[in-house]
């Protein structure tokens, strides 16, 4: 088979490249086996790390290909590109820092957190009270999904990512923890950011329903925190699919970002574009279907 491993050291390197190796196969070739014999049998010096070589602590993940693999689990192809992976400072060669996803973790008080004194040991804990997050707990911090992130390829985006959040979901849903979570997912992680476009489950190699179980629970969650533009901007969505049976724009912007010039003169320019209807943005009438669309609504916030 045919490797190219991408190499580049910032301390003396000014550009990366990519360096060819030629190795045998074998049956039930992983990737880290290629690896390890470019390594080890051709005595190539080049960074990367693994640890457990059993899928459980997820720091031996790359870019193979073009998408994040855990090297020590996923088969070895007849040829590979081998990459660091995306949205993260390499260190050297496949190898990259996770300083940034620790120093945010460390922010979001990853521990339960207790307000009153335990009630008694063991705390009695059913598997009723855990089954929303149990799927979370199976999160080996490889940081694939964050790798295949778009909103975190946008520079200073202050959007924790999805692996982050996976955490904070799980300790949301633990009812031992006492922590204002709601403030952390809405201001910290701006759980809002999330495009929901699924990237993330796609290349989980543990398969968490990332979205559906961790981040739409946070937005929910983050909704009573009104104090953050995602929060005001999802209140005024769902206020206005309620009240009229569909997404009036300009009532979301007004309620949302106010009266501004700028926001006058897109509305001018989408409605010009048949983007929006005057008629509705200015007498606001409910769609046939509104007073059906309310009653699910309200019935699914009573449960």
């Amino acid at each position: 088979m045919r490797l190219r491993i991408y190499r580049f050291d910032p301390a003396i390197d000014r550009a990366p490249r990519y360096d060819s190796y030629e190795v045998p196969h074998t049956p039930r070739m992983r990737i880290m086996d290629a690896l390890d014999y470019v390594h080890e049998t051709l005595a190539v010096d080049f960074g990367y790390r693994w640890l457990c070589g059993s899928k459980k602590c997820g720091t031996c993940a790359v870019n193979v290909n073009g998408s994040p693999k855990l090297a020590c689990w996923e088969e070895a192809q007849p040829e590979m590109t081998i990459e660091p992976m995306d949205n993260m400072t390499v260190i050297r060669d496949l190898v990259t820092s996770r300083d940034p996803y620790e120093a945010f973790l460390a922010k979001l008080q990853p521990l339960v957190i207790r307000k009153r004194e335990y009630s008694g040991f063991p705390e009695p804990l059913t598997e009723a009270d855990v089954a929303s997050a149990v799927h979370l707990r199976d999160c080996i911090q490889c940081l694939a999904c964050q790798s295949v992130c778009p909103v975190l390829q946008q520079p200073d985006s202050g959007f924790a990512g999805p692996a982050l959040l996976v955490a904070l979901s799980e300790l949301s849903q633990d009812p031992r923890d006492e922590g204002d979570r709601a403030k952390m997912a809405a201001k910290e992680a701006q759980v809002f950011k999330c495009v929901s476009c699924y990237e993330c489950e796609r290349v989980c190699p543990v398969e968490i329903p990332i979205v559906g179980e961790a981040i739409e629970p946070l937005k929910r969650l983050a909704y009573r925190e009104k104090s953050t533009p995602g929060a005001r901007r999802a209140g005024a969505f769902l206020d206005s699919v309620k009240k009229l049976g569909y997404v009036n724009p300009s009532e979301v912007a007004l309620k949302t970002q106010g009266i501004t010039w700028n926001g006058l003169r897109l509305a001018f320019r989408m409605a010009l574009r048949g983007k929006i209807r005057l008629t509705d943005a200015l007498f606001k009438r409910p769609s046939p279907g509104a007073e059906t669309i309310k009653t699910t609504y309200d019935a699914g916030e009573s449960r």
